[in-house]
């Protein structure tokens, strides 16, 4: 009997956490329209100010700029050694080196 209780309280706790009302759902989707333009006027307030800054001001702001902010740090590479690539000549590259010279032509 005990088990029968519990099954009929679980579904009750569970039936009361679907139920979300119109309002409610509303209210959360205005909250996060309101949360989106602050966001983009942030960040329409910040791509003004780029575009009218200078490249030294540019250059002080990357290096002066909050650590919020800051998503990859920017390293200089090592410049990559070029590797020669042997090629091994065949007998099936030299037909088709020789197919490309007479359609070239």
């Amino acid at each position: 009997m005990s088990s029968i209780r519990e099954g009929n309280q679980n579904k009750k706790v569970a039936v009361q956490l679907k139920v979300v009302s119109w309002q409610e759902k509303k209210s959360l989707a205005d909250n996060e329209e309101k949360v989106l333009q602050k966001e983009i006027e942030d960040l329409r307030l910040w791509a003004e100010m780029m575009d009218t800054m200078k490249d030294e001001q540019l250059k002080e702001y990357l290096c002066n700029r909050p650590n919020e902010l800051k998503t990859v740090k920017i390293q200089k590479s090592k410049p990559r050694q070029r590797v020669q690539r042997v090629e091994k000549s065949s007998t099936s590259d030299g037909i088709l080196t020789s197919v490309w010279k007479f359609h070239k032509e």
